[in-house]
């Protein structure tokens, strides 16, 4: 350490540091600009009652009693693939990168109301193909939570909640905010370059006054 901060006195002067850290702040400014494609796919489900309870008011399908049920019911899986646990299996599956499953909200943020039991999903990938797959195995586990949640209920097959691909799934690329990535790094590496030759002149001004 004492060897290289002989060389750094004796040959470099401390501005001189910032030419380095700027060469590397725009390589890594060009890097984050530029990154990999990712690409997202989506579709729309929505959780149907059973055509039994089009005509009867007494279904015993506790999940399926009235519309604000069934939303209740499709926001109840979605968390559910939501938890880590989940996130963890489905990318055993083959899950290729990040995902959500998001009700419909009919209110706002402020204050969110969810009446139609709809489902927006996205799944990511670094490919098309990838992407696609991914909601395909969202998708599937979608229906094994509903599945399973009335498989513990109890459910008659005839009286169970089923789902219905309401938007076809589409793919498109994910937008880069590249201006954004691009003035997170310039400020960092234009602090870094004023900063640490600012710290190195301190640093030699200090050992010139002891040895003084």
């Amino acid at each position: 350490m004492g060897a290289l901060w002989h060389v750094i006195g004796r040959r470099w002067r401390p501005w001189q540091l910032a030419v380095p850290i700027l060469v590397v702040t725009m390589a890594v400014g060009y890097l984050a600009s530029h990154p990999a494609p990712r690409f997202r796919s989506q579709a729309v489900f929505e959780v149907q009652a059973p055509a039994k309870e089009l005509q009867h008011s007494d279904n015993p399908n506790p999940y399926a009693d009235v519309k604000g049920s069934l939303a209740a019911t499709a926001a109840m899986v979605a968390q559910g693939l939501s938890s880590e646990s989940s996130a963890e299996e489905l990318h055993s599956r083959g899950l290729a990168a990040g995902y959500s499953l998001n009700p419909r909200n009919s209110g706002t943020v402020q204050e969110p109301y969810y009446w139609l039991p709809r489902l927006d999903i996205t799944a990511d990938g670094p490919t098309i193909p990838a992407a696609m797959s991914s909601l395909d195995i969202l998708t599937t586990a979608l229906r094994e939570g509903l599945i399973s949640l009335q498989d513990r209920a109890g459910v008659n097959p005839d009286d169970r909640v089923t789902t219905k691909l309401l938007v076809p799934p589409s793919t498109a690329p994910i937008p880069v905010r590249k201006s954004r990535a691009l003035a997170g790094v310039l400020l960092v590496g234009g602090g870094a370059a004023w900063l640490v030759p600012a710290w190195v002149g301190n640093v030699r001004r200090r050992r010139a006054l002891r040895r003084a």
